[in-house]
């Protein structure tokens, strides 16, 4: 008799071994289904949350759609093609400004792009070391690229490929691109 009931005792054993590796296997993928959507959940709720700060989404208007600032349009340059643009008539500012300069600079361009009369406006910062060709303490105008000497900052006016007129100070640039402002 002490045979038989061992042999239960040991079947009622492995039975409760089973079901306790069953339970626990099937809590690991419960506990992995309930990690797995939490992740998802929570990368989903950064992205809407990124969306409504930067208010690409606008939840309390009736209209989804994103905006965007107003930005300048003038597109950056290198000295060498400052003679070769497309247009027939463009302004080139090559600049090399400190942060307080170029705030005083930027706002002026920004207004100078709201205008609609305006000509297109290229920038070239001799700041940048492929620039250095242009960059000379004595400013020298001239229409050969490899003689062409200018200062920081200087406004040239350019029209079918040759330079017209070039402004050097801060309040002659001012005047010169307000004069295209509505």
């Amino acid at each position: 008799m002490k045979k038989k009931e061992y042999q239960k005792k040991m079947a009622k054993e492995k039975k409760a071994l089973k079901d306790l590796e069953l339970n626990d296997s099937s809590k690991n993928i419960k506990n992995g289904i309930i990690i797995g959507i939490s992740v998802i959940a929570f990368i989903g709720l950064m992205f809407v949350f990124t969306k409504i700060k930067t208010g690409e989404w606008n939840l309390f208007t009736k209209e989804n759609s994103p905006t965007y600032s107003a930005e300048i349009q003038s597109t950056k340059i290198l000295c060498g093609s400052i003679l070769n643009r497309s247009d027939s008539e463009y302004f080139v500012l090559a600049y090399e400004l400190s942060e307080d300069e170029a705030s005083l600079y930027e706002s002026i361009l920004e207004r100078y792009n709201e205008s609609e009369k305006k000509l297109p406006l290229y920038k070239v910062d001799l700041g940048n070391s492929r620039n250095n060709i242009c960059l000379g303490e004595k400013v020298n105008i001239t229409n050969k690229i490899e003689d062409l000497k200018l200062s920081m900052p200087t406004l040239l006016q350019i029209k079918s490929g040759k330079i017209v007129k070039s402004y050097t100070t801060y309040d002659t640039i001012k005047k010169t691109l307000n004069s295209y402002v509505d």
